[in-house]
């Protein structure tokens, strides 16, 4: 009895962990992570994945192993429907609406840091991992010694280790030559030599009115003579502008910014090798420029390797609601008809996915990545409308000892992926921690424990392909020598009980 290898998710696993350069302390092997190559997978896989720790690489997942690396990388997602816009967010939306309606870009004055690579072997080792992945599909697949019941079709999830966004600069203060400051005892000498003590307020005349003041005097007077009621119109200006309001906030513009979703799965369209071109033309340039990448170490096939294949298995949308379903999309920024940026998302049940983001430095003034973020929380909440338990924005990984991911934490309300727990903790509880330790478990109770969590039983019924035979982990350590049966416990422990039941893992 043979199965249908196109129906099933497919996971190859490497038992070792891997070690690599780490790409934000430089450590030359201090990156240590567990990793698979998997061909296929379900959305609610991925989902299950990103929730125990996972990320994506194109088709390379891979879970950092978090109390030996030497950067532990959390995960961290943001509650997009309670998500509250602050001072600086609001300037970064100005400032890219200011640019639509006038055309003026100030490249002089950036207020966006050019990161660094922040890990410059993520593509690189999803090359390498796609080489190891030697499975000959065409081969039959034939039952195993005890044929068991087939589950359902799945669908795993893709490791991102490079940072989708780019931080927040911030801008020097240049301070007075010491010689010109003055010291309190020479300043008191100088006011009392100055200055003579005044007399107070003149008290025939009526107090000075604010600005502020006498401005809505103004506009109050002007409403009354249109006959409009100022209270009505008072009370609507006060309701807080929300993020949808600032975003579309764009009047007379010069230029027009225009937003396509593009679908990772559907290459049939005739323009499919144009849009793989003009992204291909854009990453290039931000590789390049951004994170100092070598042009001959940039191929249009790493590029398809890493940020358009995917294993995720598109599904519509509930039936009723309208939109582009779940499954892997880039999400592009033209403004008139240049392609400026593009976000690499998955759309997932209960979330949207940041993979990575690119974008034109030419346009590094107006924060990209920054923007970038906040049009994907606003696509999150779009999204709900129509969708009631799709909230939540996920960010990757924040790493506490990289200043450039500290703005991540600025989306709020944040929350952090316990490592051990694999519960969600508000990040302003996890903060005073991180301060301390690098690694910590994050989940203040004691008592908590991974509820998903693999028991003997689950080991035994993990289902695996060896020699092109499909059976569980009980017949091939009962059947196969040299097998060793704590690459199981390790595995069931990073994926959990959900996921060990429902994928299939090829093994050697």
């Amino acid at each position: 009895m043979s199965i249908d290898i196109e129906k099933v998710s497919i996971a190859q696993w490497y038992g070792e962990r891997e070690r690599h350069r780490c790409g934000y302390c430089t450590s030359s092997m201090g990156n240590i992570s567990n990793g698979m190559y998997t061909q296929r997978l379900t959305v609610q896989e991925y989902k299950d994945l990103i929730d125990r720790g996972w990320r994506r690489s194109g088709k390379y997942c891979y879970k950092p192993a978090m109390d030996q690396t030497c950067c532990p990388q959390y995960t961290i997602k943001c509650d997009a429907i309670n998500f509250v816009l602050h001072k600086s967010q609001k300037k970064i939306i100005k400032k890219f609406n200011k640019y639509l309606a006038d055309g003026i870009l100030d490249k002089t004055s950036s207020s966006e840091n050019i990161e660094q690579t922040l890990d410059t072997g993520c593509s690189t080792k999803h090359d390498e991992f796609s080489e190891k992945m030697n499975i000959n599909f065409n081969h039959p697949i034939i039952m195993g010694i005890n044929d068991f019941e087939q589950g359902e079709a799945s669908a795993c999830d893709i490791a991102s280790s490079i940072n989708s966004d780019n931080a927040e600069g911030i801008s020097n203060v240049d301070s007075l030559p010491i010689n010109q400051v003055e010291t309190e005892e020479s300043k008191l000498k100088t006011s009392r030599k100055s200055f003579k003590d005044g007399v107070g307020p003149n008290q025939s005349k009526p107090p000075c009115k604010k600005a502020k003041l006498l401005r809505l005097e103004r506009k109050k007077e002007k409403l009354l003579q249109k006959g409009e009621s100022h209270q009505s119109t008072n009370e609507q200006s006060q309701l807080p502008k929300n993020l949808q309001k600032f975003l579309t906030e764009i009047q007379d513009s010069k230029h027009k910014l225009r937003m396509t979703l593009v679908s990772m799965n559907k290459h049939d369209h005739d323009d499919w090798d144009t849009i793989l071109e003009t992204e291909f033309k854009l990453y290039t340039k931000y590789q390049t420029i951004v994170h100092n990448d070598l042009p001959s170490e940039i191929t249009m096939k790493s590029f398809t390797r890493f940020l358009v294949h995917s294993p995720l298995k598109p599904e519509s949308f509930p039936p009723g609601i309208n939109g582009p379903g779940y499954g892997s999309f880039h999400q592009q920024y033209w403004i008139d008809d240049n392609l400026i940026a593009v976000g690499v998302i998955d759309i997932l049940p209960g979330c949207v996915s940041s993979v990575y983001f690119f974008y034109d430095p030419d346009y590094r003034a107006l924060t990209l990545g920054t923007y970038g973020s906040l049009r994907e929380i606003q696509f999150v909440q779009e999204l709900q409308t129509q969708i009631c338990d799709l909230r939540y924005y996920y960010m990757g990984f924040y790493i506490h000892s990289c200043q450039k991911m500290r703005y991540k934490g600025r989306l709020e309300p944040s929350y952090l992926l316990c490592p051990e727990t694999y519960v969600w903790i508000p990040i302003e509880k996890c903060l005073p921690k991180l301060d301390l330790k690098k690694y910590s478990r994050l989940n203040e109770d004691v008592q908590n424990i991974d509820t998903d969590a693999c028991t003997s039983r689950d080991l035994e019924t993990i289902k695996v392909i060896y020699d092109y035979q499909l059976m569980t982990v009980k017949d091939l350590l009962g059947n196969f020598r040299g097998i060793n049966q704590e690459d199981f416990n390790i595995l069931g422990s990073l994926v959990g009980k959900k996921l060990a039941h429902s994928l299939i893992f090829w093994i050697h």
